[in-house]
Order: C-alpha cells, then sequence, then structure tokens
C-alpha cells in the first residue's frame, strides 16, 4: 500500500532485515500461497502489482523461494486496508497518514479536486472587481464579470446563488484568506545568517500579504525589491550602474511557483520567504506534485493546481512548458552565484534556497581603490573581479583556484585569465604554459 501510493517499487518477501534469505520453507506451503493472494484480499482498490517468484537457496543452504512483489504507482487512486487506513512511503518507512494528509493525497491524486469545490458561504459581493478587469484584459473579453468568471468554472451557481469555487475564491475573491487563513504569503527579513529567538530576535522587517494570488504576487514582489541591497559600481562613463543582490527572475519565479503549486488544502501552513543575510529562503506547503522528484523537476512539468496555474499564465506571471525552474538555474549561473537548492525538508514541504554573494561582493567593491587596478576596475565583468580580488589577496592564484573562486570551469577560468593578461593587468609566472606550479600575480 504504503509502495503503491508513493512512486513504486520493488518488495522483496522471504528476506529479513538483516538482510539473510529465509524462504518460504520454514513456514509451509500455506503461508507461501497466503503471500501470494494478500494484495488483492487486504488493499482496496486492489494496486497494480506483480508477483514474481524467485528460485534461491536459503541461508541453511536449502532449496526454497522467495517473493517479489513488483508494485506500481497508484496514478488516479488512494489504496487504502479493510480497516480504510492509508500508509505512504518516506524514505525508507512507510508512514501511517493522518485525515489531513489523506486528503491531501486524494488531492494529489485527483480523487477529489480542491480547486471545484464550492464556498458556500462566498456570493457575488465576494469579487474582486478590479482584478477581474485586468484580467479581462488579458484574455480580451468585455463579457461582465459573473459571465466571465462562470465561463471559466470560477463561479457556480447553485440553486439560484452565485458561489465561488475554491480557485475562484483564490484567484479573484477580495478577501480569500476570510475562507483560506492559510492561502497567506509572509514575509520576514532578518538581521545576521540565523534565526534568533527571545532577547536576541533579529528580525528587522515582517510583512504579510493575503489578498487574492494575483495582489499577492504583484504587492510581494514590489515590497522584496524595497527590502534587497544593491551594489553600485561607477563605470568607464562616470556613471553609477547597480548589481542586484539576486538575480529577480530567480527568487520571484521562485515565489510564483510556491503560489502556484502549493497544497491549499494544508490548512494549516502558508508560504514563508526568509531573507536573512547571505541568502533567501522560499518555503512552500506541500511536496512535489504528481511523480516529480528532486531529481527530476527541471525537466518534469505537474501542476497540482491546473486552474490556478492557468488564470496566472493568463495573467502573465507563469510560464508554461516548465521553463521558469531551469531558467532559475541559469540566471543564478549568469550572476555567478552558487546553483539553487531545492529541498523537502519535512518531506510535506518545498524548500527553495538561493545564495548571495554578500562577502565577495562587499570585498571586490573595496577593491576598487586599489592602485594596481583601479584605472580599470569598472571594465571588468563581476567573474573578472573575482579572480583579481583573489590573486592580490593571496599574492597570487593557479588555474584551478581561480576556476573554484569564479565557480566555471577550468577552460572558462583560463581564457578568462588570458584575458586579463590582454588587458595587462596579470603575469604568469611558471616555466612554461604547462607547469602546475606556476601562478598568476599581479603585473
Amino acid at each position: 500500500m504504503a509502495f503503491a501510493n508513493a512512486q513504486g517499487g520493488v518488495l522483496a518477501v522471504g528476506i529479513n532485515d538483516n538482510g539473510e534469505i529465509e524462504g518460504f520453507n520454514k513456514y509451509g506451503i500455506n503461508k507461501f500461497n497466503e503471500a501470494q493472494k494478500i494484495v488483492s484480499s487486504y488493499l482496496k482498490p486492489t494496486p497494480i502489482c506483480n508477483c514474481e517468484i524467485i528460485e534461491i537457496n536459503n541461508v541453511k543452504g536449502e532449496d526454497d523461494k522467495i517473493l517479489l512483489y513488483h508494485i506500481e504507482p497508484s496514478m488516479n487512486r488512494v489504496i487504502r486496508n479493510v480497516k480504510d487506513e492509508v500508509y505512504l512511503r518516506q524514505g525508507d518507512s512507510s508512514c501511517k497518514l493522518t485525515y489531513d494528509q489523506i486528503k491531501s493525497l486524494e488531492y494529489d491524486r485527483n480523487e477529489t479536486n480542491f480547486e471545484n469545490q464550492i464556498v458556500w458561504d462566498s456570493n457575488i459581493e465576494d469579487i474582486d472587481s478590479e482584478v477581474v478587469e485586468v484580467f479581462k484584459k488579458k484574455i480580451d473579453t468585455i463579457d461582465n464579470d459573473i459571465s466571465v468568471l462562470k465561463a471559466r468554472g470560477y463561479l457556480r451557481e447553485v440553486k439560484g446563488d452565485i458561489k465561488f469555487t475554491n480557485a475562484g475564491m483564490l484567484l479573484f475573491g477580495k478577501n480569500p484568506s476570510i475562507y483560506f487563513p492559510c492561502s497567506r504569503l509572509r514575509v520576514i527579513k532578518f538581521e545576521g545568517n540565523d534565526f534568533q529567538t527571545g532577547t536576541s530576535m533579529n528580525i528587522i522587517k515582517e510583512k504579510t500579504f493575503d489578498k487574492n494570488l494575483y495582489k499577492i504576487l504583484n504587492e510581494a514582489k514590489e515590497f522584496i525589491n524595497s527590502q534587497l541591497r544593491e551594489f553600485s559600481y561607477l563605470n568607464k562613463e562616470g556613471v553609477f550602474e547597480k548589481h542586484l543582490e539576486y538575480p529577480e527572475f530567480a527568487w520571484y519565479e521562485g515565489i510564483v511557483n510556491a503560489v502556484t503549486h502549493r497544497d491549499y488544502s494544508n490548512s494549516g501552513e502558508q508560504i514563508i520567504v526568509k531573507i536573512y543575510n547571505n541568502r533567501m529562503e522560499i518555503s512552500s506547503p506541500g511536496k512535489l506534485g504528481g511523480f516529480v522528484t528532486l531529481d527530476t523537476m527541471r525537466v518534469k512539468r505537474y501542476s497540482r493546481n491546473p486552474q490556478i496555474a492557468r488564470a496566472l499564465v493568463e495573467f502573465g506571471i507563469v510560464r508554461e512548458l516548465n521553463e521558469g525552474v531551469k531558467r532559475i538555474y541559469k540566471e543564478m549561473y549568469d550572476f555567478n552565484l552558487n546553483e539553487p537548492i531545492y529541498s523537502e525538508p519535512d518531506r510535506n514541504s518545498v524548500l527553495l534556497v538561493l545564495d548571495n554573494d554578500i562577502e565577495n561582493r562587499s570585498n571586490i567593491n573595496k577593491m576598487a581603490n586599489n592602485d594596481s587596478v583601479k584605472h580599470i576596475w569598472n571594465e571588468l565583468t563581476y567573474p573578472e573581479q573575482k579572480a583579481i580580488e583573489f590573486i592580490i589577496n593571496n599574492s597570487g592564484a593557479t588555474r584551478e583556484e581561480i576556476s573554484n573562486i569564479i565557480g566555471r570551469s577550468k577552460t572558462t577560468a583560463i581564457n578568462l585569465l588570458n584575458k586579463l593578461i590582454d588587458k595587462e593587468l596579470i603575469v604568469w609566472t611558471g616555466t612554461s604554459k604547462k607547469d602546475v606550479y606556476g601562478k598568476y600575480i599581479i603585473k
């Protein structure tokens, strides 16, 4: 059951926890026959499971048998036992699910569609006409608000009354948090690199966004931009240029993905963005949807909330074809920052961590006044500045060290160093080009 409710797998029966092959001889033929029928006898609905008999020698050297159950993932149904219990494979454990966790799994399997459920206390007074007007312009229609939202399935007529669906309320309601208290997005900015409590509390800014999803995304974007640092450089034309702490696309797309794909049936959690001195963390309730894993999320696409995703695409916020995650990686690479880190820390949420380069950028700003390089400093690229800063502070550097410091291949590092030689900033001290002990030093 646990394997079928997760991503399938192979279960061997007849091998003990120590890895010893016990086989079935000691239990008798009846137990062997019973084991082959147990899936269809105790699980509902019966998962797709092929039982393979393997002839082996047991731990005593006797001819014996074990069973291999080849279990397929249950795509559209949650598998239960005769007691109506649900288990899910998480890591190396089969965990019994709570009621809320079972509902979440049902939504994930589309047994119960969260988006289409009716918000029974809602009415047309809940419509945010301002946001609907933006939506109508995007889809190029002049129909009235109710007709548009009914046509898209966001409003339903129930016994003569107009009611929102869950998706409709989250997208076009004036105050969705009345009905979904944890549909909010919370942003917390800290002083330092860790969360301190008590007398050392280090929260310096905090704001919660609790309107509909369109307004949450726009207002949170504006607020976070106001909290991030910029680094100014004087370019060769004498004009100050601004370098951002993070590429805007990376963190904003991370937030968009959280809002679009979070598990809204999880009524106890909200999206949280934490801004530390050296990183940003974006936490979204709900595990990765469908059969997307941490290893495949760059290439596989799955939408837990397809109606919400469709509306945000039409608003021009969400990008289709899974380009968003891939571009987050590319943007961080182009900014010469570490790769984004995705994880599922508690197996029921998705965490995105974006590292900045605050220490290096601060040091590099100071290098602009170094007598050896200040005449050309503002014409250098950021990776070139990192290389020069390392060479000066360490009285020289090898190709491998520059490759590591700029986070690029050795070939890319050599090309960069050759450009710095052409600019007459550094020289090579090795006896030949292949001298592994040679270093680059400031000219």
